[in-house]
């Protein structure tokens, strides 16, 4: 029976592990292919929206040109009231000056109140002509195109009627307005200089069907306005509609086939769906493989890290003779998603075997500042007591990285308290560790040594180091009253520490009997739960200001 139990729950155990093989490929093959098809989504957002971009920016170029040219002429125009029915060498010099200094003006010319063509810039017009005209109008107004018969050709009419009912005009090429745009706009793309109630054509280029303006949409905010038109031929055309400023009822209008263009976006999907077939393959082995090392402790850990999943809780440390709260330690804790808590002895040691435990102090340091660095900056008799592992010591990093952390965040070098384990110093073979320790001190940062009597270090190799402080472990503490003999071990370590000029920070001090007795011997400072259990920033705040406020009353 028991080999039956057993093989049914390896049975299991290699069904459930195919289960998140298969589940782990089928996400694989959609992250595989979901960048394909996001990057060609993306891609054919970003073509629509550069041909939209295209489109506006050259029916809203033509519209400013169109507005300015009318207006120079329009002014043009007025300039030459005084031209007289004589046709006089004054009044074709002047005609001529004016088309010259207007560069979209081809000739002038003078019709009489009786509708007839009596002088232009090649001089009168003999008999006169009286050329097809709509009733005359007042102000300025954009006419054509008119076969012009003088030249056998077509122009547009710009006129302006005068006070006594004769009009001066003015011939302008339709190229002037928009043959020189420059834009590629396909074989079924168009832009043009209509009249919008009836769509009237003044000038154009490219090949315009018949099309029917339907109501607008919102106009956007550089004056554009994105019409629907209806075109004999079929086709689908996006399409824009700028009005010319100053000239109501006339717009520029821009389009180009919706297949044009996307031609290029298709040739494009085609490229990057070849691609995507080619590597989904690769992505899939990627995938698995990361999702196998999620799993891992080590996965989940970065994952954490990256995710912003740790917080710090803070262990007061509490000055005995005072019973002032001097500053706390910063102990970082794994929150996973869900509310889980992993053990700091489970995630540290692999943390500093995987070298993230760098990484680690970095956020940590980063969310200390954060979290009760004006507290630290209103009170400087407080210390924060930051743990590093041997790892922190194998180069200069951690120097750069407290510099660059609290270099101008108020918080003083000297409030910041640097612990290192005993190993820490047991690996130092090159000294690297112990010039680290001097560089800090030199920046008045503190020096402690935590754990000291449960490795392997003797007193003569602790001399050698830079130190400040020596934290008592707890298993020493928990000796008091209880273990005579490992209770002479803490006497000699404290007397030690007083030997050596070092200040004593006694750990998991649980007891009123404790505190008493570790006061009586002369050690400075304790932490753990008889004083408080560690918390968070904002209940440290409290308990600081607390705790001191209530030693002044």
């Amino acid at each position: 029976m028991a080999v039956n139990l057993l093989s049914t729950t390896g049975m299991s155990f290699a069904l459930r592990r195919r289960l998140i093989v298969l589940l782990a490929t089928a996400v694989a093959l959609v992250a595989g292919l979901a960048p394909v098809g996001y990057a060609i989504y993306l891609a054919y957002k970003t073509t629509v929206v550069n041909a939209e971009d295209n489109l506006r920016s050259i029916a809203q170029d033509i519209a400013t040109d169109t507005s300015q040219l009318l207006n120079n002429i329009n002014q043009g125009l007025i300039a030459l009231t005084d031209l007289t029915y004589k046709c006089s060498a004054k009044d074709v010099s002047a005609m001529n000056t004016m088309s010259y200094d207007i560069p979209g003006i081809s000739e002038i010319g003078l019709i009489s109140p009786d509708r007839e063509l009596v002088c232009t810039g090649w001089g009168p017009i003999k008999p006169p002509l009286k050329p097809e005209l709509p009733p005359p109008q007042a102000g300025f107004r954009l006419l054509g195109p008119l076969e012009i018969r003088l030249m056998k050709r077509y122009g547009l009419i710009a006129m302006r009627q005068r006070e006594d009912g004769s009009e001066i005009v003015a011939l302008i090429h339709p190229s002037v307005l928009i043959g020189h745009m420059g834009a590629d706009l396909g074989e079924h793309g168009f832009a043009v200089l209509l009249r919008r109630e009836d769509t009237h054509l003044y000038a154009w280029e490219g090949n315009v069907p018949e099309m029917e303006m339907v109501a607008s949409e919102a106009e956007a905010g550089d004056g554009s306005t994105q019409l629907r038109a209806l075109f004999r031929d079929g086709v689908e055309r996006t399409l824009f509609a700028v009005e010319v400023d100053g000239f109501p009822g006339i717009y520029s209008v821009v389009a180009a086939a919706d297949e044009w263009i996307l031609h290029d976006w298709q040739r494009m999907a085609v490229l990057l769906g070849g691609i995507g077939a080619g590597t989904s393959a690769l992505l899939v082995f990627l995938i698995v493989g990361i999702l196998q090392r999620r799993l891992s402790l080590q996965g989940e850990l970065e994952r954490s890290l990256h995710k912003d999943e740790f917080e710090i809780n803070y262990q007061p440390v509490i000055e005995l003779g005072s019973g002032r709260c001097v500053g706390a330690e910063a102990l970082i804790c794994w929150c996973q998603p869900g509310g889980k808590r992993v053990r700091p002895d489970l995630f540290i040691p692999l943390a500093e075997d995987t070298g993230l435990i760098e990484p680690m102090t970095v956020w940590l340091m980063q969310k200390l500042r954060t979290e009760i660095g004006q507290l630290l900056q209103d009170d400087r008799a407080l210390h924060i007591a930051i743990n590093l592992s041997p790892g922190h010591f194998e180069s200069d990093r951690i120097l750069q990285s407290s510099s660059s952390i609290f270099g101008n965040s108020g918080i003083l070098p000297e409030q910041i308290i640097y612990e290192i384990t005993e190993r820490g110093l047991i690996d130092d073979a090159d000294g690297k560790a112990k010039d680290i320790m001097r560089r800090l001190q030199s920046r008045k940062s503190g020096i402690a040594l935590d754990d000291f009597g449960t490795g392997y270090s003797s007193l003569s190799y602790v001399e050698t180091f830079p130190l400040d402080y020596l934290k008592i472990d707890k298993r020493f503490v928990d000796t008091v009253g209880v273990d005579a003999l490992n209770t002479g071990m803490l006497v000699t370590i404290i007397d030690m520490a007083r030997r050596l000029g070092l200040r004593t920070i006694a750990e998991g001090v649980e007891t009123a009997r404790q505190a008493d007795y570790l006061l009586s011997r002369g050690v400075d400072y304790a932490q753990g739960w008889y004083f408080s259990r560690a918390m968070p920033a904002a209940e440290f705040i409290e308990f600081v200001h607390t705790t001191n406020r209530n030693l002044k009353q």
